[in-house]
């Protein structure tokens, strides 16, 4: 830049980090999970899953680095939840075929939604092991592309009855779940409704990258705990289950 004009050079100088910054950004975007710490990293590198509580959902690992990505962490930040859970994973794939009876595999367990019943789930208020729900009647299941829709009546204490919609939907290269009420959630031992309808959400998002299946969920909850009073009860009940399951769904991958 050496006998360039001071007012040329800067504005050179000034379009090269704008370039940089962008390659940054991009570089960025492309990593599912930018922010791990070398423990966590490590830890998935093993093969051993991440499940942990969030408390705020701007710290969650998973990047928007691609449109479904974008997708569930704008649904997630629009509930504006107050109780969250996440799940990481790495598992190494060595062709596609092992990669395909995986992606098979986790969608039919995830389509068997009679099957949750049968996850245990420990309740650390109680100190005992429970089905993770005690019941779960179909009301309908209905194609959608990839996959299913399914809208089930279901119960788990210390709550009422709601009804809840699950669906699943999957690609060569990628499988979604979520699941959601549609109805409000009741604590029943205070009549008090501690979730409006679609306030709980379970998210699932696995997919290919650089040989390896990336798996990344969220469970949360947008919960009416009267200010914390009862956040005590709440959320070791709301967030135990989703450990369950999310502890359920390594498994079987696993297998």
């Amino acid at each position: 830049m050496r006998g360039m004009p001071d007012a040329r050079r800067l504005c050179l100088i000034a379009l090269m980090g704008i370039t940089l910054a962008a390659a940054g950004v991009e570089t960025l975007k492309s990593k599912p999970f930018p922010s791990l710490s070398k423990a966590d990293a490590a830890t998935l590198e093993r093969g051993e899953p991440i499940i942990r509580s969030v408390r705020d959902f701007r710290a969650l690992s998973l990047a928007p680095f691609d449109s479904r990505a974008s997708v569930l962490l704008a649904r997630l930040a629009k509930l504006k939840p107050n109780y969250i859970t996440e799940l990481l994973l790495l598992v190494p794939v060595n062709n596609v075929d092992q990669q395909t009876d995986i992606l098979n595999k986790l969608a039919l367990n995830l389509a068997d939604v009679s099957g949750y019943v049968k996850i245990p789930y420990w309740s650390v208020r109680q100190q005992t092991t429970y089905d993770l729900f005690d019941k779960m009647e179909i009301q309908y299941r209905a194609p959608i592309d990839g996959g299913e829709s399914i809208r089930v009546l279901q119960h788990m204490e210390p709550f009422d009855d709601f009804t809840a919609l699950y669906e699943y939907s999957r690609d060569k290269n990628a499988l979604t779940f979520s699941g959601t009420n549609l109805q409000p959630i009741i604590y029943s031992y205070r009549n008090l409704k501690a979730v409006a309808p679609g306030g709980m959400v379970w998210g699932l998002y696995v997919f290919a990258q650089e040989g390896r299946l990336y798996v990344y969920g969220a469970g949360v909850v947008n919960a009416f705990d009267l200010f914390g009073l009862f956040r005590d009860r709440l959320e070791p009940s709301f967030m135990g289950r989703v450990v369950a399951f999310f502890k359920h769904i390594s498994g079987q991958i696993h297998q």
